[in-house]
């Protein structure tokens, strides 16, 4: 008794009452108070057991061999199957239906098995509990004991509850990954009828873990639930304001729309895969680690010291160097470190020159927050010179660049000295100052040289390349007529070359446009003509790509004439409509409307939208809007930075208009 007393007290300890106060403040304690506070938990158990034990033994001992009490065990020990089994076999099973089985299961069992020997040692009748007697009385006919019939009614109903709940209920994201581990990687794609269970504020703290890490999810949970007045509880049911923290959270690491999606799956049981949506955050963090890696190696093989401040002024980047020249303690150089305290620790040791700490800070934080770009030196205690230059960054933060300029300033002071010494040098210094200023000015004309022979450079091996270029295309379409010499894989292959040259020639010609346009050489040939004209060529042009992908195409003209160059309007309207094949998804519309004296030239998709923070960005040379919903085709970004300048030389206005999620309309005004 004393042996298994002791050894059941330490399974109950170990395995229920150790992990909940791990889980608690108590945890945090000092060891000797938890390991004193743990030896009394076990003596009460021990204490606790043999009360058990002895009741037991009142109730049924006098009425029971042993051989039934073990049987009642071991029948109470197989209400557990059910939930084993389906853990190892079944995705769909979930910690609600676990419960419900095993109370609905240790019912039936303790009524079925156990009340009836406790009404035989109390001298009860088994009249009075519903159904006993039925049950005694082998109402099936079958010959099978009381005790073997109390099992598989007790099974029975525990596993049609675990079943049905765990239908009818929301299987959560943590059950989700843990059935994925034991069963395979493919998710039950049934989902229930009902509308799912509200979501805890456990669930999305466990995806969010999954992307971000768990201590940094963890602590934003925290502090998000502190600024709401509020206690942290991880099973409570979230709302939307827990939500959208989520997706906050999740965006630096999937972008909005991605996390919107993520989460909104994850939340509601819906058909994307658990599995997919943890290799869309994995295949992020490895484009992002891959990212910062080369941006570290850029900056940590510069010879001058940089840092980055983000926009709330906080250091967010810096490199070798700049350890380097300001000798920095362990500890104060982090991510997310004010850059106040950085200024006030360099003012303190006397690196921002003469006057009060906290002047110098409150003087740089203002140049700061105004955006301005500065440069200045500072002279250290240890005879360093440092040239210090700070310029602003679009979006937002500071750039701080740190160049030793030490032997610089020594050679100038050097030559100072000298001409205050020697004035028979000060003609052949001043005429070695003119020889180099006249080589700057060289070097800048040079420069200036190297530019414009770039751009005709570019302007003539675009030319040129656009011949074998066109050769090539007259080859491929020769090969690709000749269907009774070839092959299906080899047609095949003729396609896909025809299709590689006339995007390569596309790039190419984009390329031209834009050197064209830096040369100022595309001269406009204004003259009226019938947009009908212009409408139904396009139209022609596009209907076959319209059909290849899959969309629909339609064109609304108009009788009225304008006043511009039919070949420049042209290659702005295909510019649109090419970037509307790219990205719709539904219908693209080529149309006219009339604006007081001119006529609005508008094309309209059905394509995924652009944010408002980036409708300026789109039209700068070789920038690409990121989305994975484009599709196979891939420019050089070039397209809506050549129709910008085509507008600017023709003077028409250019205007675009987006909706997130639902499309976007390019249009052009002609008079």
């Amino acid at each position: 008794v004393i042996v298994a007393s002791v050894a059941l007290s330490t399974m109950v300890s170990n395995d229920m009452l150790l992990p909940w106060l791990l889980r608690h403040k108590n945890a945090e304690r000092p060891f000797e108070v938890f390991r004193h506070w743990m030896l009394s938990v076990r003596r009460v158990t021990i204490v606790v057991i043999l009360l058990l034990a002895y009741v037991s033994y009142r109730l049924l001992g006098s009425t029971a061999s042993l051989a039934t009490i073990g049987q009642i065990a071991f029948a109470a020990v197989t209400q557990l199957a059910p939930a084993m089994l389906g853990a190892l076999y079944w995705k769909q099973a979930n910690r609600r239906g676990v419960f419900a089985g095993l109370a609905t299961g240790t019912f039936i069992w303790f009524y079925t098995l156990v009340l009836p020997l406790i009404a035989h040692s109390a001298g009860w009748p088994l009249s009075l509990f519903p159904g006993l007697t039925w049950l005694h009385s082998n109402p099936l006919g079958l010959s099978i004991t009381p005790l073997t019939q109390g099992v598989v009614l007790s099974l029975a109903g525990n596993f049609t509850l675990f079943a049905w709940v765990s239908v009818l209920s929301r299987t959560r994201v943590s059950e989700h990954w843990q059935a994925g581990r034991f069963i395979g990687q493919e998710l039950s794609s049934h989902p229930s009828g009902r509308s799912m269970l509200a979501v805890q504020i456990n669930d999305l703290l466990a995806l969010a873990a999954r992307f971000v890490g768990e201590e940094r999810a963890h602590q934003s949970f925290i502090r998000f639930a502190y600024r709401q007045g509020k206690g942290f509880n991880p099973n409570q049911n979230a709302n939307g304001e827990w939500i959208a923290h989520t997706e906050r959270l999740l965006a630096g690491v999937l972008g909005a729309s991605s996390t919107r999606a993520v989460v909104k799956a994850a939340i509601e049981g819906r058909e994307m895969q658990l599995e997919d949506v943890v290799r869309i955050a994995d295949e992020a963090s490895e484009v992002l680690q891959f990212n910062r890696a080369l941006l570290q190696g850029a900056i940590e093989n510069i010879t001058q010291g940089i840092s980055v401040v983000d926009q709330s002024l906080k250091l967010v980047a810096w490199n070798r160097r700049y350890l380097e020249l300001f000798n920095y303690p362990d500890g104060l150089i982090s991510v997310g470190r004010p850059i106040a305290d950085i200024i006030r620790h360099n003012a303190e040791r006397g690196l921002c020159g003469p006057g009060e700490a906290e002047v110098h800070v409150a003087r740089r934080l203002h140049w700061m927050r105004q955006g301005r770009a500065h440069t200045s030196e500072r002279l250290f205690p240890n005879g360093r010179v440092i040239e210090l230059i700070g310029n602003p960054m679009p979006g937002g933060g500071f750039v701080m660049s740190f160049t030793d300029i030490t032997a610089f300033r020594e050679a100038e002071q050097a030559l100072t000295e000298a001409n205050e010494g020697l004035e028979q040098r000060v003609a052949e210094r001043t005429h070695e100052l003119s020889q180099l200023n006249q080589e700057l000015t060289d070097a800048k004309g040079v420069a200036e040289a190297a530019n414009q022979s770039k751009t005709r450079f570019l302007a003539a091996v675009s030319h040129d390349l656009m011949q074998p270029m066109n050769a090539a295309r007259l080859f491929s379409s020769a090969l690709s007529h000749q269907d009774e010499g070839l092959s299906p894989e080899a047609q095949k292959l003729v396609q896909h070359l025809d299709s590689s040259l006339r995007s390569a020639e596309d790039l190419i010609s984009d390329l031209l446009d834009i050197s064209r346009l830096e040369n100022g050489k595309i001269t406009p040939d204004i003259k009226p003509f019938a947009l009908n004209d212009l409408f139904e060529t396009l139209g022609n042009e596009f209907t076959a790509q319209a059909q290849e992908q899959g969309l629909s195409f339609r064109v609304r003209s108009s009788r009225l004439r304008v006043s511009s160059d039919i070949k420049l309007l042209r290659r702005i309207l295909q510019n649109f409509l090419t970037n509307a094949f790219r990205y719709a998804k539904g219908p693209v519309l080529l149309g006219v409307r009339r604006r007081g004296g001119e006529l609005c030239l508008e094309v309209w998709d059905r394509g995924p939208g652009i944010p408002a923070d980036k409708l300026q960005v789109i039209f700068e040379e070789f920038k690409r809007l990121d989305s994975h919903q484009t599709r196979a085709e891939k420019g050089l970004g070039l397209g809506l930075a050549i129709a910008d300048g085509l507008c600017h030389v023709l003077g028409h206005s250019l205007q675009v208009r987006s909706w997130q999620g639902k499309g976007s309309v390019f249009s052009v005004r002609v008079p």
